[in-house]
Protein backbone atom coordinates (compact mmCIF):
# COMPACT_ATOMS: atom_id res chain seq x y z
CA UNK A 1 0.00 0.00 0.00
CA UNK A 2 1.15 3.27 -0.85
CA UNK A 3 0.22 6.76 0.26
CA UNK A 4 1.61 9.98 -2.11
CA UNK A 5 1.39 12.76 -4.25
CA UNK A 6 4.49 11.53 -6.57
CA UNK A 7 7.49 10.38 -6.21
CA UNK A 8 10.45 13.31 -6.49
CA UNK A 9 13.76 14.19 -6.80
CA UNK A 10 14.33 15.23 -3.16
CA UNK A 11 17.59 12.98 -2.66
CA UNK A 12 19.04 14.67 -5.45
CA UNK A 13 19.01 18.05 -3.08
CA UNK A 14 20.57 16.22 -0.94
CA UNK A 15 23.14 14.49 -2.69
CA UNK A 16 24.89 18.01 -2.55
CA UNK A 17 25.97 17.24 1.13
CA UNK A 18 29.03 15.99 -0.20
CA UNK A 19 29.95 19.95 -0.18
CA UNK A 20 29.07 20.67 2.96
CA UNK A 21 32.46 19.46 4.59
CA UNK A 22 33.72 22.66 3.48
CA UNK A 23 30.41 25.20 4.33
CA UNK A 24 29.63 25.44 0.73
CA UNK A 25 26.21 23.81 -0.69
CA UNK A 26 27.61 23.68 -4.42
CA UNK A 27 31.52 23.84 -6.35
CA UNK A 28 32.07 27.15 -6.13
CA UNK A 29 29.55 28.73 -3.97
CA UNK A 30 30.17 30.90 -1.31
CA UNK A 31 27.20 30.47 0.21
CA UNK A 32 27.69 28.81 3.90
CA UNK A 33 25.37 26.17 4.83
CA UNK A 34 24.20 28.27 7.99
CA UNK A 35 22.91 31.09 5.34
CA UNK A 36 20.84 29.14 3.46
CA UNK A 37 19.60 25.69 5.58
CA UNK A 38 18.72 26.48 8.71
CA UNK A 39 16.48 29.58 7.87
CA UNK A 40 14.90 27.45 5.34
CA UNK A 41 13.94 24.46 7.56
CA UNK A 42 10.56 24.96 7.88
CA UNK A 43 9.18 24.83 4.42
CA UNK A 44 12.40 22.28 3.52
CA UNK A 45 10.16 19.69 6.47
CA UNK A 46 6.64 20.52 4.49
CA UNK A 47 7.56 20.45 1.17
CA UNK A 48 9.20 17.08 2.00
CA UNK A 49 6.40 15.56 3.77
CA UNK A 50 3.96 16.76 1.39
CA UNK A 51 5.71 15.44 -1.43
CA UNK A 52 7.10 11.73 0.73
CA UNK A 53 5.97 8.36 -0.34
CA UNK A 54 5.14 6.13 1.78
CA UNK A 55 4.94 2.50 1.65
CA UNK A 56 3.41 -0.16 3.82
CA UNK A 57 5.69 -3.19 3.36
CA UNK A 58 4.26 -5.29 5.99
CA UNK A 59 1.57 -5.29 8.85
CA UNK A 60 2.65 -2.16 10.77
CA UNK A 61 6.05 -1.98 8.92
CA UNK A 62 6.28 1.46 6.74
CA UNK A 63 8.64 2.89 4.69
CA UNK A 64 8.94 6.89 4.18
CA UNK A 65 10.72 8.37 1.26
CA UNK A 66 12.70 11.16 3.40
CA UNK A 67 16.19 12.29 2.69
CA UNK A 68 16.84 8.80 3.42
CA UNK A 69 14.59 5.99 3.73
CA UNK A 70 13.25 5.91 7.18
CA UNK A 71 11.66 3.04 8.12
CA UNK A 72 9.20 2.09 11.34
CA UNK A 73 8.29 -0.77 12.73
CA UNK A 74 5.30 -1.10 15.26
CA UNK A 75 6.61 -2.91 18.30
CA UNK A 76 3.75 -3.75 20.84
CA UNK A 77 3.26 0.00 22.26
CA UNK A 78 5.83 1.89 20.73
CA UNK A 79 6.86 2.24 17.29
CA UNK A 80 10.80 1.96 16.30
CA UNK A 81 12.45 3.97 13.36
CA UNK A 82 15.29 2.86 11.83
CA UNK A 83 16.96 6.38 10.69
CA UNK A 84 15.48 9.40 10.99
CA UNK A 85 16.42 11.84 7.96
CA UNK A 86 14.84 15.30 8.04
CA UNK A 87 12.26 13.98 10.38
CA UNK A 88 9.23 15.38 8.31
CA UNK A 89 7.62 12.02 8.20
CA UNK A 90 6.76 11.99 12.18
CA UNK A 91 3.64 13.62 11.43
CA UNK A 92 2.35 11.55 9.09
CA UNK A 93 2.74 8.13 12.44
CA UNK A 94 -0.97 9.07 14.10
CA UNK A 95 -2.89 9.01 10.76
CA UNK A 96 -1.48 5.51 10.08
CA UNK A 97 -2.31 4.08 13.22
CA UNK A 98 1.10 3.83 14.56
CA UNK A 99 1.67 4.23 18.49
CA UNK A 100 4.25 6.88 19.66
CA UNK A 101 7.46 6.42 18.40
CA UNK A 102 9.68 5.89 21.45
CA UNK A 103 13.11 4.20 19.79
CA UNK A 104 15.62 5.47 16.65
CA UNK A 105 18.38 3.14 15.34
CA UNK A 106 20.69 4.88 13.01
CA UNK A 107 22.66 2.35 10.61
CA UNK A 108 25.38 5.41 10.16
CA UNK A 109 25.99 8.76 11.04
CA UNK A 110 25.71 10.52 7.19
CA UNK A 111 23.91 13.86 7.00
CA UNK A 112 20.81 12.60 5.16
CA UNK A 113 20.57 9.46 7.80
CA UNK A 114 19.81 11.70 10.92
CA UNK A 115 20.45 15.71 10.38
CA UNK A 116 16.43 15.91 11.39
CA UNK A 117 17.86 15.35 15.20
CA UNK A 118 19.41 18.43 15.29
CA UNK A 119 16.51 20.14 15.70
CA UNK A 120 13.59 20.36 18.30
CA UNK A 121 14.18 20.56 22.18
CA UNK A 122 13.47 17.64 24.24
CA UNK A 123 13.46 14.23 22.72
CA UNK A 124 10.81 11.83 23.47
CA UNK A 125 12.35 8.90 22.05
CA UNK A 126 16.28 7.37 22.74
CA UNK A 127 18.68 7.80 19.77
CA UNK A 128 20.82 4.71 19.25
CA UNK A 129 23.73 3.94 17.33
CA UNK A 130 27.07 1.94 16.68
CA UNK A 131 29.92 2.30 19.06
CA UNK A 132 32.26 2.98 15.66
CA UNK A 133 30.08 6.06 14.90
CA UNK A 134 30.68 7.83 18.15
CA UNK A 135 34.19 9.47 17.11
CA UNK A 136 31.30 10.98 13.95
CA UNK A 137 28.03 11.21 15.39
CA UNK A 138 29.22 12.74 19.27
CA UNK A 139 29.67 16.50 19.18
CA UNK A 140 33.29 16.03 20.71
CA UNK A 141 34.20 13.71 17.96
CA UNK A 142 32.64 15.61 15.02
CA UNK A 143 35.14 18.85 16.32
CA UNK A 144 37.99 16.49 16.18
CA UNK A 145 37.72 15.23 12.77
CA UNK A 146 36.37 19.17 11.65
CA UNK A 147 39.47 20.38 12.84
CA UNK A 148 41.45 17.61 10.44
CA UNK A 149 39.36 18.22 7.10
CA UNK A 150 41.32 20.09 4.32
CA UNK A 151 44.66 19.43 6.30
CA UNK A 152 45.49 16.12 5.40
CA UNK A 153 43.91 13.70 2.15
CA UNK A 154 40.47 12.00 2.04
CA UNK A 155 38.37 13.43 4.66
CA UNK A 156 37.23 10.60 7.79
CA UNK A 157 33.71 11.29 7.02
CA UNK A 158 32.33 12.35 3.39
CA UNK A 159 29.26 13.61 5.18
CA UNK A 160 29.36 15.01 8.48
CA UNK A 161 26.69 17.09 10.81
CA UNK A 162 28.02 20.19 11.40
CA UNK A 163 28.18 19.76 14.63
CA UNK A 164 27.14 16.66 15.59
CA UNK A 165 24.25 14.83 17.94
CA UNK A 166 24.04 15.23 21.84
CA UNK A 167 22.65 12.31 23.88
CA UNK A 168 22.82 9.35 21.56
CA UNK A 169 23.46 5.86 23.06
CA UNK A 170 26.21 4.17 21.67
CA UNK A 171 24.67 0.87 22.11
CA UNK A 172 24.30 -1.23 18.79
CA UNK A 173 27.16 -3.53 19.42
CA UNK A 174 27.64 -5.57 16.52
CA UNK A 175 26.62 -9.17 16.49
CA UNK A 176 24.58 -8.47 19.81
CA UNK A 177 21.11 -7.37 20.70
CA UNK A 178 18.52 -5.51 21.84
CA UNK A 179 14.94 -6.36 23.54
CA UNK A 180 12.15 -3.68 22.72
CA UNK A 181 9.57 -5.38 25.05
CA UNK A 182 9.39 -8.88 23.63
CA UNK A 183 11.24 -8.21 19.85
CA UNK A 184 14.74 -9.03 19.92
CA UNK A 185 16.71 -6.44 17.47
CA UNK A 186 20.07 -7.78 16.05
CA UNK A 187 22.39 -5.93 14.96
CA UNK A 188 25.20 -7.00 12.28
CA UNK A 189 28.23 -4.76 11.30
CA UNK A 190 28.37 -4.02 7.57
CA UNK A 191 30.94 -0.83 7.31
CA UNK A 192 31.30 1.30 3.99
CA UNK A 193 29.53 4.29 4.16
CA UNK A 194 30.58 4.59 7.51
CA UNK A 195 33.38 2.30 9.39
CA UNK A 196 31.10 1.74 12.35
CA UNK A 197 27.99 1.02 10.03
CA UNK A 198 25.52 -1.61 11.16
CA UNK A 199 22.75 -3.15 10.05
CA UNK A 200 19.69 -4.29 11.36
CA UNK A 201 17.83 -7.55 11.55
CA UNK A 202 13.95 -8.47 12.96
CA UNK A 203 11.33 -10.66 12.68
CA UNK A 204 7.91 -9.06 11.46
CA UNK A 205 4.64 -11.13 10.37
CA UNK A 206 6.58 -14.04 9.59
CA UNK A 207 9.73 -12.32 7.56
CA UNK A 208 12.83 -11.80 8.58
CA UNK A 209 13.84 -8.16 7.36
CA UNK A 210 17.13 -6.58 7.34
CA UNK A 211 17.72 -2.80 7.35
CA UNK A 212 21.41 -2.45 5.79
CA UNK A 213 21.36 1.11 5.28
CA UNK A 214 23.71 1.59 2.97
CA UNK A 215 25.42 -1.51 2.52
CA UNK A 216 23.72 -2.06 -0.51
CA UNK A 217 21.47 -0.56 -3.29
CA UNK A 218 19.16 -2.35 -5.37
CA UNK A 219 20.61 -3.53 -8.93
CA UNK A 220 23.49 -4.95 -6.87
CA UNK A 221 25.00 -1.23 -6.73
CA UNK A 222 26.25 1.08 -3.68
CA UNK A 223 24.51 4.62 -3.34
CA UNK A 224 27.53 7.01 -3.93
CA UNK A 225 30.22 4.24 -4.36
CA UNK A 226 32.60 6.83 -3.43
CA UNK A 227 31.90 6.52 0.11
CA UNK A 228 33.56 3.36 -0.17
CA UNK A 229 37.28 5.06 -0.56
CA UNK A 230 38.29 5.38 2.70
CA UNK A 231 41.69 7.09 1.38
CA UNK A 232 43.19 7.67 -1.69
CA UNK A 233 44.47 4.81 -3.06
CA UNK A 234 44.12 1.38 -1.10
CA UNK A 235 40.83 -0.48 -1.32
CA UNK A 236 40.36 -1.49 2.43
CA UNK A 237 36.82 0.65 2.69
CA UNK A 238 35.57 -1.87 -0.27
CA UNK A 239 37.23 -4.89 1.69
CA UNK A 240 35.23 -3.63 4.70
CA UNK A 241 32.59 -3.36 2.84
CA UNK A 242 32.43 -6.87 1.12
CA UNK A 243 32.87 -8.32 3.98
CA UNK A 244 29.71 -6.99 5.41
CA UNK A 245 27.81 -7.79 2.72
CA UNK A 246 28.71 -11.08 2.64
CA UNK A 247 27.61 -11.29 6.47
CA UNK A 248 24.16 -10.38 5.28
CA UNK A 249 23.80 -12.17 2.36
CA UNK A 250 24.05 -15.30 4.80
CA UNK A 251 21.51 -14.27 6.71
CA UNK A 252 18.46 -15.76 4.49
CA UNK A 253 16.28 -12.68 4.13
CA UNK A 254 12.61 -12.12 3.03
CA UNK A 255 13.46 -8.28 2.64
CA UNK A 256 15.94 -6.10 2.30
CA UNK A 257 15.79 -2.46 3.11
CA UNK A 258 18.50 0.00 2.16
CA UNK A 259 18.86 3.91 3.03
CA UNK A 260 18.51 4.28 -0.78
CA UNK A 261 16.45 3.11 -3.38
CA UNK A 262 14.00 0.39 -3.39
CA UNK A 263 12.79 -2.66 -1.06
CA UNK A 264 14.10 -5.56 -2.15
CA UNK A 265 11.96 -8.59 -1.75
CA UNK A 266 12.55 -10.38 -5.04
CA UNK A 267 15.62 -12.82 -4.63
CA UNK A 268 17.16 -10.54 -1.53
CA UNK A 269 20.18 -12.90 -1.72
CA UNK A 270 20.99 -13.36 -5.03
CA UNK A 271 21.15 -9.86 -5.54
CA UNK A 272 23.72 -8.96 -2.68
CA UNK A 273 25.83 -12.31 -4.14
CA UNK A 274 26.35 -10.06 -7.41
CA UNK A 275 26.95 -6.78 -5.10
CA UNK A 276 29.59 -9.23 -3.11
CA UNK A 277 31.10 -9.98 -6.47
CA UNK A 278 31.00 -6.72 -7.80
CA UNK A 279 33.20 -5.37 -4.72
CA UNK A 280 35.31 -7.84 -5.35
CA UNK A 281 36.23 -6.70 -8.72
CA UNK A 282 36.24 -3.13 -7.61
CA UNK A 283 38.59 -5.02 -4.57
CA UNK A 284 41.03 -6.08 -7.64
CA UNK A 285 41.56 -3.04 -9.64
CA UNK A 286 42.27 -0.82 -6.28
CA UNK A 287 45.48 -3.06 -6.71
CA UNK A 288 48.35 -3.56 -9.30
CA UNK A 289 47.88 -0.94 -12.41
CA UNK A 290 50.32 -2.78 -14.37
CA UNK A 291 51.08 -6.79 -12.81
CA UNK A 292 53.86 -8.47 -14.25
CA UNK A 293 56.45 -5.24 -14.86
CA UNK A 294 59.74 -4.87 -13.71
CA UNK A 295 60.49 -1.19 -11.35
CA UNK A 296 62.88 -0.55 -14.14
CA UNK A 297 64.81 1.83 -11.66
CA UNK A 298 67.85 3.85 -12.87
CA UNK A 299 70.55 3.99 -10.29
CA UNK A 300 71.80 7.46 -9.63
CA UNK A 301 74.75 8.85 -8.13
CA UNK A 302 74.75 10.37 -5.08
CA UNK A 303 76.63 13.76 -4.51
CA UNK A 304 77.77 14.76 -0.98
CA UNK A 305 74.53 16.31 -0.35
CA UNK A 306 72.71 13.37 -0.28
CA UNK A 307 71.10 14.40 -3.14
CA UNK A 308 70.79 11.62 -6.26
CA UNK A 309 72.50 12.88 -10.02
CA UNK A 310 70.54 11.34 -13.10
CA UNK A 311 72.81 13.24 -15.38
CA UNK A 312 75.23 16.28 -15.36
CA UNK A 313 72.29 18.69 -15.44
CA UNK A 314 69.63 16.81 -13.80
CA UNK A 315 69.24 16.43 -9.86
CA UNK A 316 66.23 14.64 -7.84
CA UNK A 317 66.46 16.02 -3.93
CA UNK A 318 64.33 15.22 -1.00
CA UNK A 319 61.20 13.73 -1.22
CA UNK A 320 59.67 14.95 -4.59
CA UNK A 321 62.24 17.72 -5.96
CA UNK A 322 63.69 18.15 -9.35
CA UNK A 323 66.66 20.19 -10.01
CA UNK A 324 67.22 20.80 -13.49
CA UNK A 325 70.58 22.78 -14.74
CA UNK A 326 70.82 25.18 -17.57
CA UNK A 327 74.40 24.29 -19.34
CA UNK A 328 74.29 26.41 -22.05
CA UNK A 329 74.60 29.91 -23.34
CA UNK A 330 73.50 32.58 -21.21
CA UNK A 331 71.18 31.09 -19.03
CA UNK A 332 74.67 28.73 -18.12
CA UNK A 333 74.24 28.18 -14.07
CA UNK A 334 70.40 29.02 -14.12
CA UNK A 335 68.26 25.99 -12.42
CA UNK A 336 64.27 25.14 -12.68
CA UNK A 337 63.02 23.32 -9.56
CA UNK A 338 59.94 21.30 -10.07
CA UNK A 339 57.85 19.97 -7.41
CA UNK A 340 59.38 22.00 -4.38
CA UNK A 341 58.16 20.58 -1.46
CA UNK A 342 58.79 22.60 1.60
CA UNK A 343 60.40 20.15 3.77
CA UNK A 344 62.90 19.45 0.67
CA UNK A 345 64.22 22.92 0.88
CA UNK A 346 67.22 22.42 3.56
CA UNK A 347 68.38 19.23 1.20
CA UNK A 348 67.96 21.94 -2.48
CA UNK A 349 69.81 24.26 -0.54
CA UNK A 350 72.77 21.89 0.29
CA UNK A 351 72.42 20.60 -3.18
CA UNK A 352 72.72 24.49 -4.53
CA UNK A 353 75.63 25.31 -1.50
CA UNK A 354 77.94 22.29 -3.73
CA UNK A 355 76.70 23.23 -7.39
CA UNK A 356 79.28 26.25 -7.64
CA UNK A 357 77.87 28.99 -9.36
CA UNK A 358 74.22 27.29 -9.60
CA UNK A 359 71.31 29.54 -8.59
CA UNK A 360 67.46 28.81 -9.00
CA UNK A 361 65.70 31.15 -11.31
CA UNK A 362 62.58 29.13 -12.18
CA UNK A 363 60.05 27.13 -10.37
CA UNK A 364 57.07 24.99 -11.64
CA UNK A 365 55.13 22.38 -10.22
CA UNK A 366 53.45 18.81 -11.85
CA UNK A 367 50.10 18.98 -9.93
CA UNK A 368 48.62 21.19 -6.68
CA UNK A 369 49.18 18.66 -3.87
CA UNK A 370 50.70 20.40 -0.80
CA UNK A 371 54.22 17.81 -0.92
CA UNK A 372 54.98 19.04 -4.64
CA UNK A 373 54.07 22.65 -4.28
CA UNK A 374 53.95 24.59 -0.90
CA UNK A 375 57.60 25.26 -1.28
CA UNK A 376 57.08 27.89 -4.26
CA UNK A 377 55.82 30.62 -2.26
CA UNK A 378 59.41 30.51 -0.52
CA UNK A 379 61.52 30.24 -3.33
CA UNK A 380 59.09 33.15 -5.01
CA UNK A 381 60.43 35.69 -2.27
CA UNK A 382 63.96 34.56 -3.35
CA UNK A 383 65.33 37.25 -5.99
CA UNK A 384 65.08 36.75 -9.89
CA UNK A 385 62.88 33.51 -8.95
CA UNK A 386 60.20 33.15 -11.33
CA UNK A 387 56.94 30.49 -10.66
CA UNK A 388 55.38 28.91 -13.46
CA UNK A 389 52.31 26.94 -12.86
CA UNK A 390 50.46 24.98 -15.87
CA UNK A 391 46.98 25.95 -15.56
CA UNK A 392 45.39 22.96 -14.70
CA UNK A 393 47.81 23.09 -11.55
CA UNK A 394 46.98 26.74 -10.85
CA UNK A 395 43.46 26.28 -11.01
CA UNK A 396 43.00 24.89 -6.99
CA UNK A 397 45.71 26.83 -5.23
CA UNK A 398 45.72 30.32 -6.93
CA UNK A 399 42.24 31.21 -5.17
CA UNK A 400 41.75 28.68 -1.84
CA UNK A 401 37.94 27.45 -1.37
CA UNK A 402 36.91 26.87 -4.78
CA UNK A 403 37.77 23.62 -4.53
CA UNK A 404 37.06 20.44 -2.33
CA UNK A 405 39.93 18.95 -3.02
CA UNK A 406 42.31 17.02 -0.36
CA UNK A 407 45.82 17.98 0.24
CA UNK A 408 45.63 21.65 -0.48
CA UNK A 409 48.27 24.13 0.40
CA UNK A 410 47.59 26.23 3.96
CA UNK A 411 47.97 29.40 1.71
CA UNK A 412 47.33 30.25 -1.86
CA UNK A 413 50.12 30.39 -4.51
CA UNK A 414 49.79 32.76 -7.20
CA UNK A 415 52.38 32.27 -10.42
CA UNK A 416 54.33 34.76 -11.52
CA UNK A 417 53.56 33.20 -15.22
CA UNK A 418 51.50 30.55 -17.18
CA UNK A 419 52.56 27.50 -18.88
CA UNK A 420 50.66 26.70 -22.01
CA UNK A 421 47.66 24.48 -21.37
CA UNK A 422 49.37 22.09 -24.13
CA UNK A 423 52.63 23.39 -25.92
CA UNK A 424 56.33 23.86 -25.86
CA UNK A 425 57.91 26.54 -22.96
CA UNK A 426 61.16 27.62 -23.87
CA UNK A 427 63.13 27.81 -20.96
CA UNK A 428 67.11 29.13 -21.40
CA UNK A 429 68.20 26.13 -24.31
CA UNK A 430 65.18 23.76 -23.10
CA UNK A 431 62.22 23.28 -24.97
CA UNK A 432 59.76 21.58 -22.45
CA UNK A 433 56.45 19.94 -24.10
CA UNK A 434 53.84 20.64 -21.60
CA UNK A 435 50.35 18.59 -21.87
CA UNK A 436 47.51 17.97 -19.08
CA UNK A 437 48.18 14.47 -17.31
CA UNK A 438 45.23 14.03 -15.13
CA UNK A 439 44.73 10.84 -13.38
CA UNK A 440 45.28 10.52 -9.47
CA UNK A 441 44.03 13.75 -9.63
CA UNK A 442 42.70 16.19 -12.49
CA UNK A 443 44.68 19.23 -11.88
CA UNK A 444 47.61 17.73 -13.21
CA UNK A 445 50.39 18.36 -15.79
CA UNK A 446 53.47 17.03 -17.11
CA UNK A 447 56.76 18.37 -19.12
CA UNK A 448 59.51 17.01 -21.07
CA UNK A 449 62.79 17.96 -22.44
CA UNK A 450 65.99 16.81 -23.42
CA UNK A 451 68.55 15.93 -20.70
CA UNK A 452 71.88 15.39 -21.42
CA UNK A 453 70.79 13.05 -24.54
CA UNK A 454 67.74 11.47 -22.82
CA UNK A 455 64.12 12.20 -23.46
CA UNK A 456 63.29 12.88 -19.75
CA UNK A 457 59.41 13.20 -18.81
CA UNK A 458 58.37 15.20 -15.33
CA UNK A 459 55.34 13.04 -14.29
CA UNK A 460 54.15 13.89 -11.22
CA UNK A 461 52.43 11.02 -9.19
CA UNK A 462 50.15 9.38 -12.19
CA UNK A 463 52.72 6.50 -12.97
CA UNK A 464 54.93 5.09 -10.45
CA UNK A 465 57.45 1.63 -10.83
CA UNK A 466 55.31 -1.11 -9.74
CA UNK A 467 56.66 -2.07 -6.29
CA UNK A 468 55.56 1.47 -5.43
CA UNK A 469 52.02 1.56 -4.54
CA UNK A 470 50.94 -0.91 -6.81
CA UNK A 471 52.09 1.30 -9.51
CA UNK A 472 50.21 4.45 -9.26
CA UNK A 473 49.44 7.45 -6.60
CA UNK A 474 46.06 6.11 -6.59
CA UNK A 475 42.44 6.50 -7.90
CA UNK A 476 39.57 8.14 -5.95
CA UNK A 477 36.63 10.45 -6.66
CA UNK A 478 37.69 13.02 -4.00
CA UNK A 479 41.27 13.49 -5.49
CA UNK A 480 39.26 14.31 -8.79
CA UNK A 481 40.68 10.98 -10.80
CA UNK A 482 39.33 10.30 -14.41
CA UNK A 483 39.53 6.78 -15.88
CA UNK A 484 39.09 7.74 -19.67
CA UNK A 485 39.70 11.69 -19.34
CA UNK A 486 42.52 11.02 -17.08
CA UNK A 487 44.79 7.37 -16.66
CA UNK A 488 44.03 6.49 -20.27
CA UNK A 489 44.67 9.58 -22.10
CA UNK A 490 47.66 10.41 -19.80
CA UNK A 491 48.93 6.89 -20.65
CA UNK A 492 48.62 7.34 -24.13
CA UNK A 493 50.47 10.60 -24.27
CA UNK A 494 53.40 8.67 -22.46
CA UNK A 495 53.49 6.03 -24.93
CA UNK A 496 52.91 8.54 -28.01
CA UNK A 497 55.95 10.84 -26.64
CA UNK A 498 58.26 7.99 -25.76
CA UNK A 499 60.52 9.54 -23.12
CA UNK A 500 63.43 7.40 -22.25
CA UNK A 501 63.30 8.28 -18.68
CA UNK A 502 60.18 9.18 -16.12
CA UNK A 503 61.30 11.26 -13.83
CA UNK A 504 58.21 10.97 -11.06
CA UNK A 505 57.30 12.11 -7.45
CA UNK A 506 58.18 10.57 -4.46
CA UNK A 507 62.07 9.66 -5.73
CA UNK A 508 60.80 7.67 -8.65
CA UNK A 509 62.65 7.62 -11.70
CA UNK A 510 62.83 4.79 -14.01
CA UNK A 511 63.03 3.48 -17.88
CA UNK A 512 60.23 3.70 -19.69
CA UNK A 513 59.11 0.85 -21.59
CA UNK A 514 55.78 0.61 -23.80
CA UNK A 515 54.87 -2.52 -22.29
CA UNK A 516 54.20 -1.26 -19.03
CA UNK A 517 51.74 1.77 -20.41
CA UNK A 518 49.66 -0.69 -22.19
CA UNK A 519 49.13 -2.69 -19.34
CA UNK A 520 47.95 0.84 -17.30
CA UNK A 521 45.70 1.40 -20.24
CA UNK A 522 43.83 -2.00 -19.90
CA UNK A 523 43.91 -1.60 -16.00
CA UNK A 524 42.05 1.63 -16.19
CA UNK A 525 39.41 0.51 -18.62
CA UNK A 526 38.73 -2.83 -16.42
CA UNK A 527 38.78 -0.39 -13.19
CA UNK A 528 36.86 2.14 -15.24
CA UNK A 529 33.82 -0.89 -15.82
CA UNK A 530 34.03 -1.90 -12.25
CA UNK A 531 33.25 1.22 -10.70
CA UNK A 532 30.67 1.84 -13.08
CA UNK A 533 28.96 -1.48 -12.38
CA UNK A 534 28.40 0.42 -8.30
CA UNK A 535 26.97 3.06 -9.58
CA UNK A 536 23.09 2.97 -8.79
CA UNK A 537 22.14 4.99 -12.03
CA UNK A 538 25.20 3.35 -13.94
CA UNK A 539 26.94 7.09 -14.54
CA UNK A 540 30.04 8.08 -13.09
CA UNK A 541 29.27 11.40 -13.50
CA UNK A 542 26.08 10.80 -11.15
CA UNK A 543 27.27 8.76 -8.96
CA UNK A 544 31.00 8.72 -8.49
CA UNK A 545 32.94 11.49 -9.60
CA UNK A 546 32.73 14.24 -6.94
CA UNK A 547 34.87 16.79 -9.22
CA UNK A 548 33.62 18.94 -12.96
CA UNK A 549 35.89 18.92 -15.44
CA UNK A 550 37.60 21.64 -16.27
CA UNK A 551 39.56 22.92 -19.29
Amino acid sequence: MRWAVTRTGASSTWRQRRWWLSGRCHPGSRVGFRTWFIPSIPFICYWLFQMMVIDQLLPGLFRFEDTCNVYVFECGDCSVAVDYGSGAWRSALRGLGLPPLRHVYLTHHHVDQCDGLRRGGRRSFTVHAPPGERNVIHPDGVRAVRRWIGKLGVPGSYSLLERGLAGVRFDMIGFDDHFVGTRRVRFVETPGHGRGATSLVIDHHGKQVVFCGDAAHAGATVHEPYMLEWDHWTGDGAVAAWRGVERIEALGIDLLCPSHGPVIAERPGTMLRRLSRKLLEFIDVKGNICPGEPDRYVEPQFTSSGARRLGDHLYQFGINGYLLVSGSGSGSGAALVIDPYLSDMPRLDALLAELDGVRVTDVTATHYHIDHIDAAPVLQRRKGVTLHLHPRVAEPVARLGTHDVPWLPPRAIRPDAMLPSRGTWKWNEHRLRVAPFAGQTWWHCCLMTDVDGRRVLFGGDNFQPNSRWNGTGGFCAMNGCRFREGFIRSARLVLDWKPDLLACGHGTYYRFAPSHFRKIIRWAERAERATKALCPTGSLERDYYLHPRSA
